[in-house]
């Protein structure tokens, strides 16, 4: 389907944008430049189509055997091109199966009863399966962590497809300790206790300065074992180091009250330890189910015991890399500060029925990287925590430490209660937590910021700060587990959540309950800055609370929505034509591929060309599209700046020269720019993306930029769009060419000081932003960083800088803050601002208005003296005679002459709790005022300035007020400076920074109807 200039991205487009964010990325290339020039004829023999297809890579396949003490799936087989891989019967929801590979692997999933349905999660790699009888079959091109479910069954498959095993030690030799071999013999049948040889084993590999403790394949009962300063332990593929299942056997690490019981670290290293690695393809099972639920013997309280697998505590330079840790029974993987921490490769297998078992926590430390990694557990898969030194922290090393700078990427989270979360322990701050590129396949919260630990005991509560969730997919939000929402951003302390983006996120699910932003209004806690870009709710693009499903409660600050700008041109072809294209040359087609309409360049074995909006005058753009080669040596080609068949730019995929290619054609001739080198997979799909801005071009695959090239020429610098290829049988799909999204350049504050006692709620000024696109909008935001000492001090509402605190010149002088302004594509820029305090005479000099210049008690019956601008107006019997305005529409209604410095005060009251009721001041006309009133419905009272019919909220504060009863508002203006009361008591001071509206009129302003005015009263200072 077509769509042209601003019209709003379909429903395909947009997912095809974000699955093919989450597809593979080609590796690193190093770019090579050439500058020789062909003929179109000399290009297109380069690569002609009808070479001998190349045959397909073979994928190479390292196996495992299935450790003795598992046992064979009953419901499942698997084959890997054709090779059995052992498929282990595990729990009542997933069975599962691991290998390691490279290349392209055919998977066949094997069942015991005709497969009518299927699904391979996650969803967003777009997997498609071939059903034949009882067997389903699919193919990976890169490592996959996959979860299949077949029929309505309630057991799925959980398929562990590793990366190849490129660097496995050897076995035996100089630096290598094989724990099987002399002096260490341990067992490896899982008949003997092993724990004390392997312990050698590292003690020993450490004592010499490093080395490689080696654990073959086998079963390998152990107690504790501690790792230790640049030792490597490597457990081999088929080696299992498993538990006794016994709490007696192992060390008394820790107190859970929660769960009543003492615990163990399994596994974990030495205290003030560096340079330690564990890896390989191994186990790791602590029978932690069966030691938690085993009552321990006397004299240990008749408890059960806990089991905390692997444990890096105080190290540095920590890596993990392609184990399993199977059957923790608590958490699983948690990471105790620690620094510069890199774990890859995890496969974190639960029980999803047993609370308290999280995969991996990661607790006080820096630097961490979790990549490419599989969690299945009840609790929370994936989390980030700070805690005191009290209960099960209560032993760990070291002083109190913050956690900064962890990313989660590309991982895999399975769960009943939060995907990824941070939190609860937020006792000392959390700062820069990502998760990008990463899936949820079931959860009862998906992504969770919960400060939420109320114990904090520290002289400052903790904070979390610069917290990022990008490119997730999320496909169910099914379970009620401490709440059913699909996100959350909240604190239930005195502690703030500040700076934290959502950003292409595709939410399938939302939860039974609405999500939530929730700041805590009884101990001050803020959740402020809040951006939400490019999120996907059940299909359609949110760009408000509503469409998010969520609410916000009133501690919450600057939530924005920053969506990308629509597309000039998208076209997923899901019309099933051509329409908006023009074919210059080849057999052009829109077939069917799978379950989605595509282009194809047909049966053609030369030069085949398509092009859209040729001529055109798109200057800097980017334009990317899918494409599709259906054998090794075929080339595929996107075209920009085209503005004829003879004169465009090309980049493009040369599969026989594995190669990408960039070109220019001008009057024919075909000019090769640049290239690097690539390897395309035939049948596989690549989104390829050009750039280009001015005379500079960089060229992408699936959003990895691998070649650029600039122009020294100035030519070819407008056009459109197209395909090229010679080859036939390619196919192409989601064309979408963008504008360029310029960053801000600066943010202007329209009035940068403000009136010492200027109560909360006053305004400061406005701001603006300095952009190079054209017609931007932005949104505003305190923001975490340099200068933001007193951001608590203030709020940001649209472009208004509004007070929180009612400053003292006499406490302090001036306030410090950083605001971001982020424009319509989510581009951004940040600026430290001072707002300085002015200081006023006290006590002030003027004397107290006491002349009375106007007064009106309607007791005559009529409006005599008032000229209404609008409404209904009249005077009727309220106990009194009063002044009741009877239109549901905006009215109002002035007297008196324009007065400069004056006191107007009046009694008002409302029929209904959800009315207005306002009086004038400094009226010059219906369309120059100011106006304060009683706003009922939003619990408050306002100052407002109308300047051209433009009302500008400039003050507020909150109040509520009780429906049919008399309240007397007041306000004193004076200069600039106005001071609004209630019933004689102050409850708004502000001073307009711009002189204007000067002198002018009294009157009434509501848009209720019903609302009752009496007693007006005009005092001004003694003339005498």
């Amino acid at each position: 389907m077509l769509t042209m200039t601003r019209k709003a991205v379909s429903l395909l487009v947009v997912l095809a944008i974000i699955i093919t964010g989450f597809l593979p990325r080609a590796a690193n290339a190093t770019e090579m430049e050439s500058h020789s020039v062909y003929s179109a004829d000399m290009i297109d023999a380069i690569d002609p189509a009808s070479l001998t297809q190349a045959a397909s890579s073979p994928a190479t396949i390292q196996n495992y055997p299935m450790p003795s003490i598992y046992t064979a799936s009953s419901l499942f087989s698997l084959k890997a091109d054709n090779e059995a891989v052992p498929v282990i019967s595990y729990l009542a929801d997933y069975d599962y199966a691991q290998f390691s590979f490279s290349g392209t692997v055919k998977i066949e999933v094997t069942v015991n009863e005709p497969i009518t349905s299927y699904s391979i999660s996650p969803q967003a790699k777009n997997i498609a399966g071939t059903v034949n009888g009882n067997k389903l079959t699919f193919t990976l091109s890169s490592s996959t962590y996959v979860i299949v479910k077949i029929n309505d069954w309630k057991k799925k498959i959980v398929i562990a497809a590793d990366p190849l095993e490129t660097d496995i030690p050897p076995s035996t030799g100089a630096g290598i300790y094989n724990v099987t071999e002399s002096p260490y013999n341990v067992d490896n049948t899982g008949t003997w206790m092993a724990s004390d040889g392997i312990q050698q084993a590292i003690d020993d590999a450490n004592q010499a300065g490093g080395g490689v403790v080696f654990v073959p394949a086998g079963v390998y009962k152990s107690g504790n074992l501690t790792l230790k300063s640049n030792v490597t332990f490597y457990l081999a593929g088929g080696a299992v180091i498993v538990g006794t299942g016994k709490g007696e056997d192992y060390t008394n690490d820790f107190r859970k009250d929660s769960r009543n019981a003492d615990g163990t670290y399994f596994i974990r290293t030495a205290t003030d330890s560096s340079n330690i690695t564990i890896r390989g393809r191994g186990t790791i099972d602590g029978k932690g189910i069966a030691m938690r639920e085993r009552k321990m013997p006397a004299p240990n309280k008749n408890e059960g015991f806990l089991n905390n697998l692997l444990v890096p505590i105080a190290t540095t330079n920590f890596n993990f890399d392609g184990l399993i840790l199977r059957d923790g029974g608590f958490w699983s993987f948690m990471v105790v500060r620690s620094d510069n921490v890199t774990i890859k490769n995890l496969k974190g297998f639960q029980d999803l029925y047993k609370i308290e078992n999280d995969v991996i926590d990661i607790n006080e430390s820096q630097d961490v990287l979790v990549q490419h990694a599989i969690g299945i557990s009840d609790d929370d898969t994936f989390s980030t925590k700070t805690w005191l030194q009290t209960g099960m922290s209560k032993g760990w090393p070291g002083e109190l430490e913050h956690l900064e700078n962890v990313v989660f990427d590309d991982v895999l989270a399975w769960t009943r209660c939060a995907a990824f979360k941070i939190g609860m322990g937020v006792a000392q701050p959390q700062i820069g937590v990502t998760i990008r590129n990463s899936y949820v396949y079931q959860s009862a919260r998906a992504l969770l910021i919960d400060h939420g630990y109320q114990l904090n005991t520290l002289p400052e509560e903790g904070y979390a700060q610069n917290i990022t969730f990008e490119n997730i997919d999320i496909e169910r939000v099914g379970i009620n587990q401490f709440g059913n929402y699909w996100f959350g951003v909240s604190t239930s302390t005195s502690g703030d959540v500040s700076n934290v983006t959502f950003k292409n996120i595709n939410v399938r699910e939302t939860g039974s309950q609405k999500s939530r932003l929730s700041g805590n209004a009884t101990k001050g806690g803020m959740v402020n800055g809040v951006t939400f870009t490019d999120v996907y709710v059940e299909g359609k693009l949110a760009t408000n609370l509503n469409d998010l499903n969520a609410t916000a409660n009133s501690n919450v600050n600057g939530i924005v929505f920053a969506n990308s700008k629509p597309p000039l041109f998208s076209d997923n072809f899901e019309d099933g034509n051509t329409a908006g294209w023009t074919p210059v040359s080849g057999g052009w087609t829109v077939p069917t591929d799978g379950t989605n309409k595509v282009l194809s360049s047909g049966n053609q074995t030369t030069t085949s060309l398509i092009t859209a909006n040729a001529g055109g005058s798109w200057k800097d753009y980017a334009y990317e599209a899918r494409v599709r080669m259906p054998i090794t040596n075929a080339n595929a080609g996107i075209l920009f700046r085209v503005q004829d068949a003879a004169n465009f730019y090309m980049y493009r995929i040369n599969s026989a020269a594995k190669q990408l290619e960039l070109f220019k054609s001008v009057n024919g001739q075909l000019t090769s720019v640049a290239n690097t080198p690539f390897t395309a997979r035939e049948k596989q799909w690549y989104k390829v993306k050009a750039v280009v801005q001015g005379n500079t071009i960089s060229c992408y695959v699936d959003g990895e930029l691998l070649m650029e090239w600039t122009n020294p020429a100035t030519e070819l610098t407008a056009g459109g769009i197209g395909f090229r290829t010679t080859s036939a049988g390619v196919h192409f799909d989601d064309a979408i060419v963008s504008s360029i999204n310029k960053a801000p350049e600066d943010i202007v504050l329209s009035h940068s000081s403000v009136v010492e006692n200027t109560t909360a709620g006053g305004m400061v000024g406005t701001f603006s932003t300095i952009d190079p696109d054209e017609g931007e909008t932005f949104a505003y935001m305190l923001t975490a960083g340099a200068g933001d000492a007193d951001n608590k001090s203030f709020t940001i509402s649209d472009n208004a800088l509004f007070l929180a605190v009612t400053p003292d010149y006499e406490v302090q002088d001036s306030y410090s803050i950083r605001v971001k302004s982020i424009d319509s594509g989510g581009m951004y820029y940040e600026k430290m601002f001072t707002i300085q305090v002015t200081d006023v005479n006290e006590p002030p000099v003027n004397p107290v208005p006491t002349f009375i210049q106007f007064s009106d008690d309607f007791e005559d019956g009529d409006t005599t003296g008032w000229t209404p601008a609008s409404g209904s107006w009249s005077v009727a019997a309220d106990d009194t005679n009063a002044l009741i305005q009877h239109s549901s529409a905006a009215a109002l209604i002035t007297a008196g002459d324009a007065w400069t410095d004056y006191t107007y005060e009046a009694k008002v009251k409302m029929p209904i709790s959800n009315a207005n009721a306002g009086i004038l001041f400094r009226v010059q006309d219906a369309e120059n005022f100011y106006m304060y009133r009683i706003n009922s419905a939003a619990k408050k009272l306002e100052l407002y300035k109308s300047v051209d019919n433009n009302m500008t909220l400039v003050s507020s504060t909150p109040f509520t007020a009780m429906e049919k009863q008399w309240y007397t508002i007041k306000a004193a203006i004076q200069g600039n400076t106005m001071k609004c009361y209630v019933d004689g008591e102050l409850k708004v001071e502000w001073t307009n920074p711009v002189t204007e509206l000067t002198e002018g009129k009294i009157g009434f302003r509501t848009t209720s109807a019903g609302v009752a005015f009496d007693e007006a009263l005009v005092l001004v200072p003694d003339p005498n």
